[in-house]
């Protein structure tokens, strides 16, 4: 056995603790709190635990929740993304790349981690492709749960742009039945302007 060192077992804490101050752009439900890294990368894994035993049980479910635990672990460095920043999605890859190298740096003794967020982010197999496929949901979700009709406003968005954007949710054969699912709930809740 090769047991960690009590300090870098608190250096992971301290890690875990740094990701917990990365704020999303949208709110976690109805707190008006915004997100943070940590929530989002819980909430993924646990939806993809209950989606896996539902309608993925073929997929590999350890991978899964590596995928969604790793997923946003290069936001640390490179922060959050909002999908309709134009500006931060123009550097988002390559801000993005320069951050695992900086995590990779960091943390040789957990390759694992960055196999998994690396992996995911190039949605290498179907289990990649599966948490991605949820990861899109869950934000849209939480601005729906958070405020509603005022919150798509604020936030100006649109069904119509949902559309457009969300088409992510198809790279995943298992998950693409959820998105005409999705985009149905948001019009039955009559909250999400439709153009």
């Amino acid at each position: 056995m090769d047991y960690p060192s009590m300090e870098r077992l608190a250096e992971l804490q301290q890690m875990i603790a740094d990701f917990a101050k990365v704020k999303r752009a949208v709110p976690l439900a109805d707190t008006n709190d915004a997100e943070n890294d940590v929530e989002h990368s819980y909430g993924l894994a646990i939806t993809c635990w209950y989606l896996h035993d539902k309608i993925a049980p073929e997929l590999d479910l350890g991978k899964i929740l590596r995928y969604a635990l790793s997923h946003d672990i290069v936001e640390l460095h490179a922060g959050d993304t909002y999908p309709w920043d134009v500006e931060a999605v123009a550097t988002k890859y390559d801000r993005e790349k320069a951050a695992l190298r900086q995590i990779e740096s960091d943390w040789p003794d957990f390759s694992q981690l960055i196999e998994f967020s690396e992996g995911y982010a190039d949605k290498i197999d179907e289990e990649a492709k599966f948490t991605y496929a949820v990861d899109k949901l869950l934000p849209i979700m939480m601005i729906e749960l958070g405020g509603g009709k005022s919150l798509w406003e604020k936030k100006r968005l649109s069904l119509a742009m949902e559309r457009e954007n969300k088409v992510t949710i198809l790279k995943s054969d298992v998950m693409s039945p959820y998105y005409e699912k999705l985009l149905h709930w948001l019009d039955q809740r009559c909250n999400i302007p439709k153009t």
